[in-house]
């Protein structure tokens, strides 16, 4: 069955959302959804350095958006 498409930009609000529920989400921080091999992946930029419990977060979050959603072409 084919998953529910959203944009990269309602993929990363969705992730900002949830971030915000759990924690403080530090304006140093960016977080951009990019097409990899038949979905999709998360990247996390920041200007300082990379909080792991943050990032493990992010990761989980995606991860479970990921089975839900596809990426819109």
């Amino acid at each position: 069955m084919k998953k529910p498409a959203k944009t990269r930009e309602e993929l990363e609000a969705a992730i900002r959302l949830e971030m915000e529920d759990i924690s403080e989400l530090p304006t140093d921080i960016a977080i951009s959804v990019v097409p990899h091999e038949d979905t999709w992946k998360v990247t996390i930029m920041t200007d300082g350095p990379q909080n792991a419990g943050r990032t493990d977060m992010i990761a989980a979050i995606a991860d479970r958006l990921r089975s839900q959603f596809d990426l819109k072409g």
